[in-house]
């Protein structure tokens, strides 16, 4: 099942449902008692054409890559990057240092996808080693429980949360600040007690995040740098 974009609710005194997407958001304008299953399921069936008009809205001149930069964020700190050739493909961190190795039988016009595929494969893991435990904590401070937690890669999308308790979270908020990515992990388990985002749903996480809109600003701001 494709998954829903990110959007928020307003609820009124109109009869019909209505989505607008306007500056990079989708809002979704809704009668008062209306069911979340009904607008899920209206985002759903539109998906594609929300999609093209976020594409069209946030289009931008293209970030340079991070091999240009030969620097990348870990867990909110900016990292140089380093590249060499040995017998085994690995990637090791210091205090300010990324050192990614290639194989030696890895030939040159490969060399590059190679990097981001040592890359990609050593970030993901990183968010499995602490994602789970994370996320399980912040469960038991909002007291609430979840079936399991999947990792994935969304450009426009940090997590989700579906109504059989299954949390979504993108692996690449492991480049992110702690308290950026807990933001995330708050939001989606907030989920599990409103499952829109109503002004209950944003009490909750307002209630156990209170500075939560400053790691909104960081997401936003580095978008572009987390998924490039």
């Amino acid at each position: 099942m494709s998954l829903l974009p990110d959007y928020h609710i307003v609820y009124s005194q109109r009869r019909t449902l209505a989505i607008v997407v306007s500056k990079g958001s989708v809002t979704v304008r809704a009668p008062v008692g209306c069911h979340i299953g009904q607008i899920q399921q209206l985002l759903s069936a539109k998906q594609s054409w929300i999609s093209r008009h976020l594409l069209c809205q946030q289009a931008q001149a293209p970030l340079v890559s991070w091999q240009q930069r030969a620097e990348i964020l870990y867990r909110g700190q900016l990292l140089t990057v380093t590249f060499s050739r040995a017998k085994k493909s690995d990637v090791s961190i210091t205090t300010s240092t990324l050192l990614i190795k290639v194989s030696q039988r890895v030939t040159a016009a490969n060399l590059a996808d190679w990097h981001n595929t040592l890359l990609n494969r050593w970030l993901y893991a990183q968010a499995g080693t602490c994602f789970p435990d994370r996320l399980a904590g912040w469960a038991n401070v909002l007291g609430v429980s979840f079936h399991r937690l999947e990792l994935g890669q969304w450009q426009r999308r940090w997590g989700y949360c579906t109504s059989d308790g299954v949390i979504g979270l993108n692996w690449r908020l492991i480049m992110a600040p702690e308290w950026v990515s807990d933001y995330v992990m708050v939001h989606e388990l907030a989920h599990r007690l409103v499952m829109d985002h109503s002004p209950l749903f944003w009490r909750v996480v307002h209630r156990n995040l209170p500075d939560y809109p400053q790691a909104q600003a960081w997401l936003s701001y580095h978008q572009q740098q987390l998924v490039a």
